[in-house]
């Protein structure tokens, strides 16, 4: 008898240690599809004493910023600048008006879980404050971010060609609303897709909003972006273009699309309506729907920096 529990024993063991393998790999296949989460772009920060709260007015003024990628979209294209601005430029020189590009940063996926990181740097030159009768200078200083970004979001979505079927049949699935909450490691995110099914085709309410704390503009306004340029128009800003609603390997009819398919946001939210046709069958099924976004972004941080005359 104890043999035979010897014998039970070992192979209980064995046939654990023989999961262990599968349990982990399903762990870590699960893993690589959470990457896409956050609602963060890029962020921006200067770094300690540079620039410092007060200079005399013989210093250099040395500002460096650490720009990071946080999000799941890459950055560093032409068009990507990061600019200083709020300063009289009577009083602080040097400083150039056309930006400073940003560095190509890697964004975050499945294999890595930190985003680029580098950092750019300014240099400006007070002018000799008692030569221009002032006493004191305080510099209220802007640094401006302006990127491009992509929003990928996918959500697996039931589709039934005949939802009210009068025949009882067993089925896989039940239509009904997905959250998206956590954002899609960008700072535009797609929260809801609210499904609504008919005879033949499923119908979709997609819910998109800015979740980032910066401005939302037409990606191809992007030169407009600088605070010294002529400026965003009303017509550019709170636009996200539509690049793809896909599902079943068919783009989706979508509206409301203006302007060469873009999604108006207002107060930050906006609706996208979209349509699969053609479903056929009695058998509902589980299929992913993938919405890519594009648009513009803007951030801003302030610094505060007193210039004072040396004597």
């Amino acid at each position: 008898m104890a043999v035979k529990r010897g014998v039970l024993l070992a192979l209980l063991l064995l046939a654990a240690c023989a999961q262990l393998p599968g349990a982990q790999q399903q762990k870590e296949t699960a893993g690589t599809d959470q990457f896409r989460v956050g609602t963060e772009g890029m962020r921006m920060s200067f770094l300690t004493n540079l620039p410092p709260n007060r200079i005399f007015d013989t210093e250099s003024l040395s500002m460096v910023l650490e720009i990071e990628n946080r999000g799941t979209s890459r950055v560093g294209g032409p068009g990507d600048l990061v600019f200083i601005s709020g300063f009289d430029p009577s009083i602080v020189t040097g400083i150039p008006t056309n930006g400073q590009r940003i560095p190509e940063l890697q964004p975050r996926d499945q294999f890595t879980s930190q985003g680029g990181i580098d950092q750019v740097s300014f240099t400006g030159r007070p002018q000799l404050l008692k030569a221009k009768g002032i006493d004191r200078y305080p510099a209220r200083l802007q640094a401006t971010l302006c990127y491009n970004y992509r929003t990928v979001a996918s959500a697996n979505v039931c589709l039934d060609p005949n939802p009210f079927s009068a025949t009882v049949q067993q089925k896989v699935c039940t239509p009904a609303s997905v959250s998206l909450g956590g954002g899609q490691g960008a700072p535009v995110a797609v929260n809801v897709v609210e499904v609504d099914p008919a005879l033949g085709k499923t119908r979709f309410r997609i819910r998109v909003q800015n979740v980032g704390g910066g401005e939302v503009f037409k990606p191809a306004a992007l030169n407009k972006c600088s605070p010294f340029s002529e400026g965003l128009k009303f017509d550019e800003i709170d636009y996200v273009k539509v690049l793809k609603v896909n599902t079943q390997n068919k783009n989706l009819k979508c509206n409301p699309l203006v302007d060469g398919g873009h999604l108006r946001l207002t107060g930050g939210q906006g609706t996208l309506f979209c349509e699969v046709d053609g479903l056929t069958g009695t058998a509902a099924f589980v299929s992913p729907l993938v919405i890519e976004l594009e648009y513009g972004y803007r951030q801003t941080l302030l610094k505060s920096v007193d210039i004072v005359p040396a004597s």
